[in-house]
């Protein structure tokens, strides 16, 4: 299974694929994101200064708050044991 290590725990060149079918109109998968955050930067995201080191390198906390919502039940489906590590190369 290829699961995006460096060095993948097995040599089968086999990979899952997510399939998603996103947006509202579509009937898919669509985010929600909280508003009204403490120090919101922008929709859902949330950016906080927490300091200077002594080599003067500023540090922030970066927070992403945000879920989905998949609104039928196929909008969203695995394709699992994909051979990636073969494939034809067209002229």
């Amino acid at each position: 299974m290829v699961d995006g290590l460096k060095n993948p725990k097995s040599q089968s060149g086999k990979t899952n694929i997510l399939l998603i079918r996103t947006g509202e109109a579509k009937r898919g998968v669509v985010g929600l994101y909280q508003a009204g955050l403490k120090n919101e930067h922008s929709r859902g995201l949330s950016v906080r200064f927490r300091g200077i080191d002594d080599k003067g390198v500023a540090s922030y906390l970066l927070s992403l708050y945000c879920s989905a919502a998949i609104l039928s039940d196929d909008a969203i489906a695995v394709l699992e044991d994909v051979v990636v590590g073969e494939y034809y190369d067209y002229d």
